[in-house]
């Protein structure tokens, strides 16, 4: 995964206001937490923290003044009503340590399946993997090409790229292929049609109940 380039200033106000009037020139007040130093504030251009956030997930090499950091968005704060960003939360991290991160999904393959009318559906959109900094996937790709109708793709069946470690339960399923749900219909139908048939055959008919209690009766008298 390739890393995003960001070049923040550092800041020294903090507070509402000042996060207002700092949002008023085009900027948005952000702070990077990590590798056992004290916090730094932050304020990086509204825009380029957009473009940020939409690689999330991403390694980010922050130029803070000339001085490099290697980064991850830790949290993103924005607007509930306007969806407007407000404020980023980076956190450094050491490249020759492991971290958990999560990874998102991507199913390919769909238009290559036979056309028996099923139906792809994903269960598990993302997954949480174990693995150096550098060796972080951009995702994890599912191939359903040739998965059958009625099959699933579980998590021990995932193709995972050098390095990488998944922390998902192994049984857990990814996607499916689900029968039409029309064939389920019909299926359904003919189930209850055949429980109907076997219930007659075990029910006796009226008369012949009848008649059997009459003879009952008469061999007791």
């Amino acid at each position: 995964m390739a890393n995003y380039q960001l070049t923040v200033e550092k800041r020294t106000g903090t507070g509402k206001a000042y996060a207002r009037q700092l949002r008023a020139t085009g900027k948005i007040p952000a702070i990077v937490y990590g590798s056992g130093q004290e916090a730094v504030k932050l304020m990086v251009d509204t825009r380029e923290a957009a473009r940020a956030v939409a690689a999330v997930g991403s390694l980010i090499n922050l130029d803070v003044e000339g001085e490099s950091k290697t980064v991850l968005i830790k949290e993103i704060h924005s607007d509930p009503v306007r969806g407007d960003l407000l404020h980023l939360d980076f956190h450094e991290i050491d490249l020759t340590k492991t971290l958990e991160i999560t990874v998102p999904i991507r199913v390919v393959g769909e238009e290559n399946r036979p056309s028996d009318g099923g139906v792809v559906t994903t269960l598990l959109w993302e997954v949480e993997v174990s693995c150096l900094p550098t060796d972080i996937p951009e995702f994890i790709e599912v191939d359903v090409s040739e998965l059958e109708l009625d099959n699933v793709i579980n998590v021990d069946e995932l193709i995972l790229p050098a390095g990488v470690e998944i922390l998902e339960e192994p049984d857990e399923a990814v996607v499916k292929v689900d029968i039409p749900s029309l064939e389920l219909e019909e299926e359904v139908a003919e189930e209850e049609e055949l429980a109907d048939e076997e219930l007659a055959e075990e029910e006796p008919a009226e008369g012949e109940e009848a008649e059997e209690t009459d003879e009952e009766e008469a061999t007791e008298e």
